[in-house]
């Protein structure tokens, strides 16, 4: 589960089961944030069986997991706040 803190969101919360999803501003994403401090294609989140892992798509202000700025693909875990943009997210694994 992926559940903003800080910001009202078109959804508030996310059930994240196996597979990609898409985080941006664009319409089309499964994860959308709709604020300019967040890139069109700002990343990814890939969830699999034994683990789960956020990737930042080159974006201009970055993916932050526990306040640190991540590069390119990190393993994220149950409890990690991720910032992207001005939102701050809790990822829960259930």
């Amino acid at each position: 589960v992926l559940n903003v803190l800080n910001q009202s969101s078109r959804s508030s919360s996310w059930m994240l089961i196996e597979g990609n999803y898409t985080i941006g501003r664009l319409t089309e994403h499964e994860i959308i944030l709709d604020d300019v401090t967040v890139s069109r294609n700002h990343g990814k989140i890939v969830i699999e069986s034994d683990n789960s892992k956020i990737i930042d798509n080159n974006s201009t202000n970055g993916i932050y997991i526990n306040d640190i700025l991540i590069k390119d693909s990190t393993e994220i875990h149950s409890g990690d706040k991720i910032q992207i943009g001005k939102f701050l997210l809790l990822f829960t694994k259930v």
